[in-house]
């Protein structure tokens, strides 16, 4: 899908919030600016995928010890 960009003064895009919602969730990426500056980015929400761990190396002597780091414990 095209990623198209929309560039607004803080205010303009406070007043269109309701308008730029559904672009924004089609993929549009929404740019506020502050005196022609940049300032915050609003782009649609995406959840995180699931963490993938490999529980048993399907050639350890190719990758080396892959199964300790992966077993410890993810924060």
């Amino acid at each position: 899908m095209y990623m198209s960009i929309i560039t607004l003064p803080i205010g303009k895009g406070r007043n269109q919030l309701c308008s730029l919602v559904p672009k924004i969730k089609a993929g549009a990426q929404v740019v506020l600016t502050s005196h022609g500056e940049p300032q915050v980015v609003i782009s649609a929400y995406r959840p995180a995928k699931k963490r993938w761990r490999v529980e048993v190396p399907d050639d350890p002597a190719r990758y080396g010890d892959l199964q300790s780091p992966v077993m410890e414990d993810w924060k």
